[in-house]
């Protein structure tokens, strides 16, 4: 019995495991509206910005409600740099594309932050409505990127079931947006 005790006296003051979070990747959702306008965001989760990613834990809206407007502004400026090393974005018949995003801090999906521990990311959004209307959109995860890019897309208010997993490096397929004249 008192082995018993010993071992589980010894099991409890033993430390926890612990479990890394999951290794962040970099959604690129598209919204095409029948009236040609668009909007492309970017959600960059703010464990990107560091040298291990997978073992950093998320920055939760308890932290980041303490922020200084300088150090959100970092937080811009880091996602500022982010993009161009991780996707390019094709939109035909205009080729690549250089939007001039727009800056929020949002939870998972774009949601907002409510709960203290949502996490928090970064989510570039541009919109557009281009002339021409677009005819069709890709994107491209770029080789010097270190993490994996989400191909998710909306047409007409759709969710488009068909997305890809981009590791650097690979281009997605060729959505093909109704309603343009092709």
């Amino acid at each position: 019995m008192k082995r018993r005790h010993l071992l589980c006296l010894l099991a409890s003051a033993l430390p926890l495991p612990t479990f890394a979070h999951p290794v962040p990747d970099v959604p690129v959702r598209s919204f095409f509206e029948a009236d040609g306008s668009s909007r492309i965001e970017v959600e960059i989760d703010t464990r990107c910005f560091t040298a291990d990613p997978e073992n950093e834990p998320y920055l939760v809206n308890r932290v980041f409600k303490q922020f200084t407007e300088a150090e959100k502004s970092a937080l811009v400026t880091k996602a500022q740099a982010f993009i161009p090393k991780t996707v390019a974005l094709f939109i035909e018949p205009s080729g690549k594309v250089d939007p001039t995003f727009e800056y929020t801090f949002t939870s998972h999906r774009g949601e907002p932050l409510v709960g203290d521990e949502d996490p928090v990311m970064v989510t570039a959004i541009w919109k557009s409505k281009p002339d021409p209307r677009p005819k069709a959109y890709r994107i491209e995860a770029l080789p010097e990127g270190k993490l994996s890019v989400l191909f998710l897309n909306h047409v007409n208010d759709q969710a488009v079931p068909r997305f890809q997993v981009l590791f650097p490096g690979e281009k997605s397929y060729r959505l093909d947006i109704p309603g343009s004249a092709q």
